[in-house]
């Protein structure tokens, strides 16, 4: 039983016929621009036909991750956080069931990616795991006592991003000021740059874009703004870990994210700065995802396979 999963990321959209945990086909593109949900409704219909002539049986179903707010029917978006504002209004069941003759589930991206960790990655054989997703965005969720953890209304463990690390820091996409993402994530990290009074004299001006790789590659340098907002960056990480271990007492944190392109570098500075933060760490171990790209597909695949009796078209 095959699902085609969509993995809708800041800079790219990962999509893949997944069958018992394996990809059998992928595809990776770049996110074209700020766009609806809706105006790209006919190119995930003809993604969903393009793997179904690719596999011996027509899939199942399909299964989105998004980085949204999922209600716990798993049929609708609730909270965008400025990313695709007009999904709550898109009836996307009824187009599923009009358009491709099959039922689609939803789920966060990071919750996703989480499942998918649990079951086949990094985070097999745990108990208790909390998923970090460091990319164009902070996302986060959270495995308890064997279970994804939804909560009432389905945020439960998915906002750790928009903890508030610095009190009337930085302007947040989602209203606040001073989140985890307003001081540590990719979509703010270039206007963090400019407005350093050194921009102008740093080698990060030379890059477009300024993302992470370029501030941990000038920072090797010894580029002065590189090591600022690299040293600002782990820490600012170091506290949403430490938030996540005060909150839900994991065994494991496994961070993924198009960041984690340099884990060699980042883990073992995420370790040393938590053990100053948290002394100890209360025993929990820090692992770089192992499914990578794959994560939120291959756990859209697992929640599917789990829920797929008591879903109707």
């Amino acid at each position: 039983m095959s699902v085609v999963a969509v993995d809708f990321g800041g800079t790219r959209i990962k999509s893949g016929l997944i069958e018992d945990g394996r990809p059998l086909s992928m595809r990776i593109q770049e996110t074209p621009g700020a766009r609806t949900l809706e105006s790209q409704l006919p190119e995930l219909k003809q993604r969903f036909e393009e793997f179904a002539r690719e596999g011996s049986t027509r899939p199942s179903a399909m299964v989105w991750a998004l980085p949204c707010i999922i209600a716990p029917d798993r049929r609708t978006i609730t909270r965008t956080y400025g990313k695709f504002d007009d999904a709550p209004n898109l009836d996307l069941a009824a187009w599923a069931r009009s358009e491709l003759g099959i039922p689609l589930l939803l789920e966060n991206d990071a919750r996703a990616a989480a499942i998918g960790e649990w079951r086949y990655g990094a985070g097999r054989g745990s108990t208790d795991m909390v998923m970090v997703t460091l990319g164009t965005g902070i996302g986060t969720a959270v495995i308890s006592e064997g279970r994804p953890l939804y909560g009432h209304s389905g945020m439960a463990g998915n906002l750790g991003g928009h903890n508030i690390i610095h009190a009337g820091g930085r302007q947040c996409n989602c209203g606040q000021r001073g989140c985890a993402e307003a001081h540590a994530a990719s979509w703010a990290l270039p206007a963090m740059a400019e407005e350093s009074p050194n921009f102008s004299n740093s080698a990060l001006a030379r890059h477009e874009p300024i993302d992470y790789q370029a501030v941990f590659s000038e920072a090797a340098r010894g580029d002065p703004l590189a090591v600022e907002l690299k040293t600002m960056a782990i820490m600012s990480w170091t506290v949403v870990l430490a938030n996540l271990i005060h909150q839900f007492d994991p065994e494991r944190i496994v961070i993924g994210g198009g960041i984690m392109a340099g884990k060699e570098e980042i883990i073992p500075l995420l370790e040393s700065s938590l053990k100053q933060e948290i002394p100890g760490a209360h025993g929990v171990r820090l692992y770089a995802t192992e499914l990578a790209d794959s994560a939120a597909l291959i756990g859209g695949e697992v929640l599917w396979s789990q829920l797929s009796e008591s879903v109707q078209l």
